[in-house]
């Protein structure tokens, strides 16, 4: 309510000026207040993103079907955090995004890379079935079968949905 306010009192909205102020036009503001990026320079920056935002970023561009943005952030993620306990499921999305694409060759080394590398992790089985996907898809039909066999060996509690995937394709390929 304007009457309840005093004679030049602003709560917000564009600056209010006596008469005969200069209004300095360019900025918005009045001449001699403060600039508003003296209000901006007292929050504390913005923190970097870390590498769960660059790994979620990447992943991103996978599911958004932007197969080479996903892999060069994959693949930028993997040169700074290769530690990172987000490696492996980064590795298995590099894999993916190749995969998608029709580059079999380069998808079978990511996924190979997982179930040496990365054995123990939740991606593996998962990989392993992968793999042998895409050495179907490059006619190592021998490999295939192999990698398919492996996973009830080598992952006997890996999800009934990959087991059962894995059942289908050596049918599939006549194992």
């Amino acid at each position: 309510d304007l009457a309840a306010r005093p004679a030049g009192s602003v709560t917000s909205g564009p600056p209010v000026r006596e008469v005969g102020q200069p209004l300095d036009i360019a900025h918005g503001r009045l001449v001699g207040d403060q600039p508003a990026s003296a209000e901006i320079a007292e929050r504390p920056p913005l923190a970097p993103p870390g590498p769960k935002d660059e790994y979620d970023l990447a992943v991103a561009s996978l599911r958004a079907g932007k197969y080479e943005e996903a892999e060069k952030s994959l693949s930028a993620f993997l040169t700074k955090n290769a530690k990172s306990k987000l490696a492996p499921a980064a590795t298995f999305n590099l894999g993916e995004s190749y995969f998608l694409r029709g580059r079999h060759r380069e998808a079978a080394e990511k996924y190979l890379e997982i179930s040496t590398k990365y054995a123990e992790s939740t991606q593996a089985p998962e990989a392993l079935l992968r793999l042998g996907q895409s050495l179907s898809a490059m006619g190592a039909k021998e490999q295939a079968c192999a990698s398919y066999s492996e996973i009830n060996a080598k992952y006997p509690r890996a999800t009934s949905r990959i087991r059962d995937a894995a059942q289908r394709e050596s049918k599939k390929i006549q194992c």
